[in-house]
């Protein structure tokens, strides 16, 4: 005991530590001077009728957020009101820090049901970033605002101010910068993509070109970044169709021959439809960086359907997977069997390209898929069956002989059973190759 307190004796006198009274540790710390200054002008705001209010949605939610957009190493803050007399009425003000100061550089003002979003593309190849602000108009549910602006000599001033139904952000002609990619209808219910662009030493985004969506789309569920063969960068738009559960892919670039939906177009005079009966959307589906996009195959009929009434549910389907190009027809990349419901996918080897279907059961808590070889003209040969187990018991049924896991999760578990009939198929996989080809779908396709 003697030997601790000497130890602590001597670390306190190497450390040069004091120790502070009680009522020391107790005074709350004293803001900054740069902090006072901010809170000083939001202080001057609100004094006159303005209530301070924060996006409602995205990342970006805070009401005054810091955020370096003019690169000079000090964070500008960026503050959000509406006034209290009129709350439809929106002003975003930006300050700029000037040594322990900060200095308001201008504000934006909009008349809407509230902020959206609010996020800080880069709009100069030197990084600079501007601010872009989603609104929600007021009694009008498919429709919103954008207002765009960043710096120009060490004021705020306005790039952009427009409507639209959907947008995303991206780098389409790889120099460095974010382009804004807008999705709206004209008088007629046709989908029109826009491309803006912030050119060097321009005070506004220019419109750099338009490119319509597939007629048959009526509303997009979701846009995403990705890359095609040869690692152009693309936009991808998922769409429903009318009465149909499926979706349908429009694949915009932006390069020498200006702004365009490629799937609308093909080097072979033949339109390469992208509609699936299945709602599977775009994805990186073998981890090599391309988005594919997915197309439905038919798969054989199963006993019961032996008719040709076979629904369109997801278990009647593979899907072949495709990469495109500006340039050539799209390539089959692999094939999958996707169970969307159960959240898991299973690679499909090319020797069961039309000899292999699904049949599905359900018990209170296990679910099973079981994979059938057709490609004999005598009785189908059972395979496997992959199981999805939940409940209290799921580490019981888990741990029967006949199982093997695949993969666990907080609330399931995944297991395979295989066969013993599947020694007669041509096409029969061994427990490693099922886990190899065995996958939890990403829930990135949910955004």
């Amino acid at each position: 005991m003697k030997r601790l307190f000497l130890f602590i004796a001597c670390l306190t006198l190497l450390s040069g530590c004091t120790f502070k009274s009680g009522d020391e540790l107790l005074k709350a710390p004293r803001p900054s001077a740069t902090y006072e200054s901010l809170q000083k002008q939001i202080n001057n705001i609100t004094s006159k009728g303005a209530i301070a209010v924060s996006p409602q949605g995205g990342e970006n939610r805070n009401t005054v957020q810091l955020m370096d957009l003019n690169l000079d190493g000090e964070d500008e803050a960026v503050a959000f009101f509406c006034e209290s007399k009129n709350p439809d009425k929106f002003h975003i003000y930006v300050f700029e820090r000037e040594n322990e100061e900060y200095i308001s550089v201008g504000s934006v003002s909009a008349t809407a049901a509230q902020i959206t979003s609010v996020s800080y593309p880069t709009l100069s190849s030197d990084g600079k970033k501007g601010i872009l602000i989603s609104w929600k108009l007021s009694g009008d549910n498919s429709t919103s605002g954008m207002t765009v602006c960043a710096f120009s000599n060490e004021k705020l001033v306005t790039l952009l101010e427009t409507t639209y139904q959907s947008f995303t952000t991206s780098d389409l002609d790889n120099n460095g910068t974010d382009d804004l990619i807008l999705f709206t209808k004209d008088e007629t219910n046709r989908r029109i993509a826009h491309l803006y662009i912030k050119e060097e030493n321009s005070s506004k985004l220019t419109l750099k070109g338009e490119a319509i969506l597939s007629p048959e789309t009526q509303n997009i569920v979701s846009i995403k970044k990705g890359l095609l063969r040869g690692y152009q960068p693309a936009i991808f738009a998922e769409s429903k169709l009318e009465l149909s559960a499926g979706l349908m892919t429009d694949i915009f670039v932006y390069d020498d021959e200006g702004f365009r939906n490629i799937t609308l177009e093909s080097e072979d005079g033949i339109k390469h439809s992208t509609y699936r009966p299945v709602s599977v959307p775009s994805s990186d589906v073998n981890n090599d960086q391309v988005t594919e996009v997915p197309l439905a195959v038919l798969m054989p009929l199963t006993p019961q359907n032996q008719s040709g009434s076979q629904s369109t549910s997801e278990s009647a389907y593979m899907l072949d997977w495709y990469a495109f190009s500006t340039g050539d027809a799209p390539v089959r990349v692999c094939t999958t069997y996707q169970n969307v419901s159960e959240n898991w996918q299973f690679m499909i080897p090319d020797s069961w390209r039309s000899n292999v279907t699904v049949i599905k059961s359900s018990d209170e808590d296990e679910t099973k898929t079981t994979f059938l070889d057709y490609s004999s003209t005598n009785e189908p040969i059972e395979l496997f069956t992959i199981h999805r187990l939940t409940g209290d018991m799921r580490n019981y049924y888990a741990s029967q002989e006949s199982m093997f896991e695949l993969v666990r999760t907080s609330t399931e578990i995944y297991t395979v059973s295989v066969s013993e009939n599947s020694v007669n198929s041509p096409l029969k996989l061994s427990y490693e190759q099922i886990k190899e080809r065995f996958s939890i779908i990403s829930q990135s396709w949910n955004n």
